[in-house]
């Protein structure tokens, strides 16, 4: 009788260990995971999804030259990635451009909003708002006039035992009557970590 009963309560143990693991089964980048009985695999997946949005990456100085295929100038600037969450950034920039046929030197500034998302091998959209200083109608006066931009990039990875990331990036920007097509390429460095970008 004792060893019946004794057989009744482990296997009503083993039972009920068997269920707890069960009710504590969650699925994770396509896989079942089973926490233990005290919930510590769910929680460190918690903590783990919670961190991958909020890793939002390194704040990177980046230094540009291009051309425009308007005018047919070529063009230096710069620029700061700002990631405020995970795939999404702001990016302010400025460029000066020089070698037009009238001699006179432009510039453009710009602050873009990028949308990176997960999965694309670096590539990256966005669009933003643009300040541009140039001649407009070509009686060698220059105009300040507001514009937006839409651009499309990728991120190359980070040279070989170096901090440089290159990059490659088309832009449209328009205003009024205005519209340029621009290319550019150049290099970020991080400045600051959160994690990666």
């Amino acid at each position: 009788m004792r060893r019946t009963g004794f057989c009744l309560i482990a296997l009503l143990t083993l039972t009920a260990g068997g269920l707890n693991a069960q009710h504590c089964r969650s699925y994770h980048d396509g896989r079942v995971v089973i926490c233990d009985d005290r919930g510590h695999d769910r929680e460190r997946h918690r903590r783990r999804d919670e961190r991958d949005w909020s890793d939002r990456g390194p704040v990177e100085f980046g230094i540009r030259g291009g051309a425009d295929f308007r005018d047919h100038e070529g063009s230096v600037g710069t620029q700061v990635r700002i990631p405020l969450i995970r795939q999404f950034a702001v990016e302010p920039s400025f460029d000066v451009f020089f070698g037009g046929a009238d001699g006179a030197v432009g510039w453009q500034a710009n602050v873009d909003g990028i949308i990176k998302p997960d999965g694309l091998g670096g590539l990256y959209g966005g669009g933003g708002a643009s300040f541009i200083r140039r001649d407009f109608n070509g009686d060698l006066t220059n105009e300040t006039k507001a514009g937006f931009n839409l651009l499309a990039g990728i991120d190359g990875g980070r040279i070989r035992d170096t901090a440089l990331r290159p990059f490659v990036e088309t832009r449209w920007t328009f205003t009024g009557d205005f519209q340029a097509f621009r290319l550019a390429a150049g290099f970020n460095v991080p400045i600051s970590g959160f994690g990666r970008w």
